[in-house]
């Protein structure tokens, strides 16, 4: 049944600096990815000229998931679940990006990555064994995997690749091949300023391969040095990139928001930060709501920012049902087939 709500996109900015916006967010969300849906395939279209695939498709369900909305599966949940576990290669069990505009550069890793964890979110799980993945299920055979690619800056290693890995990471089960995963990672890492990789700071990378010590229990080397340079990286807008941001500013509060409280490191500085982009972050999103309407991807980026400013400023987001980010949940990576068939592939 479809979750009848009346609040849509683009909200009004007096709703927007209103202790309902979270809740208006969250049904202007859900009925803007009602109105993306394509019944004949199962899956969401990114907007009115990109057609359905697997990134605005997996990106939509994700977007629930964040917005903690009560109905994940609207408008039809068999036929979605269709769509998402029919885009699996049978033979391989890869999952492909679009090439064109709808992968939006993405590899196939990536994908793979994703679709794995909104299987999860709509309780399903991938139909076929990932046979692509045989060669790095030994930790002789993931350390020769990781040592293919340059992971420096401007090399041809993408943590996107890495994050492929993630659901081998969350079934397999194997400690020895989970300490070569992190070792590879680790050994990626910049000594001067504890960001990754060695050459130029990406921060989706450090917050990619933090989040993965944090999930796992760890704490990433030089934590200290991480914080160090995502506070200094942050602009006199109070964000960490150009407007209308994405991703980089996302994983940035992520960063300060998880690991500064969980080390005891320059806590009252990551909450000032923070406190500067929460006080610019409202306007920049009235301002370039059509923007975010148009991709699902960028809108799941906004989507998690304001999830996360909700857990360090609760007052300044009452909301119904609290957001949530579940990057770190290694529960949502988890593949009954890896674990179950992996082995005797």
């Amino acid at each position: 049944m479809v979750n009848k709500t009346t609040q849509n996109l683009p909200l009004d900015p007096t709703i927007i600096h209103s202790d309902r916006f979270l809740d208006a967010l969250r049904e202007g969300l859900h009925n803007w990815s009602v109105a993306l849906f394509d019944p004949a395939t199962g899956g969401f279209r990114q907007n009115d000229t990109i057609g359905v695939n697997p990134m605005s498709s997996t990106d939509m369900i994700w977007i629930r998931f964040a917005t903690n909305d009560q109905h994940v599966g609207d408008p039809d949940p068999d036929a979605i679940r269709a769509y998402l576990q029919g885009i699996q290669e049978p033979d391989t069990g890869r999952i492909r990006h679009d090439q064109g505009p709808g992968g939006q550069g993405h590899c196939d890793a990536h994908a793979f990555w994703q679709t794995v964890r909104v299987l999860n979110i709509i309780g399903a799980q991938l139909l076929h064994p990932p046979r692509f993945l045989t060669p790095v299920l030994t930790p002789d055979g993931l350390a020769r995997w990781f040592d293919s690619f340059d992971w420096r800056a401007g090399g041809n290693g993408n943590h996107h690749e890495v994050l492929g890995l993630v659901p081998v990471l969350a079934s397999l089960n194997d400690p020895a091949w989970t300490e070569v995963f992190f070792q590879k990672i680790v050994e990626q890492q910049n000594p001067e300023n504890g960001a990754w990789p060695v050459g130029r700071t990406n921060i989706s990378r450090t917050f990619a391969y933090t989040t993965l010590h944090l999930a796992t229990g760890r704490i990433p080397p030089m934590p200290e040095k991480i914080l160090d340079t995502l506070l200094e990286l942050q602009n006199d807008e109070g964000v960490w990139e150009s407007i209308p941001t994405r991703f980089h500013t996302m994983d940035a509060i992520y960063v300060l928001t998880r690991l500064a409280p969980r080390i005891g490191y320059r806590e009252d500085d990551a909450v000032a930060a923070l406190a500067k982009a929460n006080a610019m972050m409202r306007d920049m999103f009235i301002q370039h709501q059509d923007y975010y309407c148009g991709n699902p991807h960028s809108m799941l980026a906004m989507t998690h920012t304001f999830g996360l400013l909700q857990e360090t400023f609760p007052n300044d987001y009452p909301s119904e049902h609290p957001y949530r980010f579940g990057w770190d949940l290694p529960e949502l990576y988890h593949s009954a087939v890896i674990t179950r068939d992996m082995r005797e592939v």
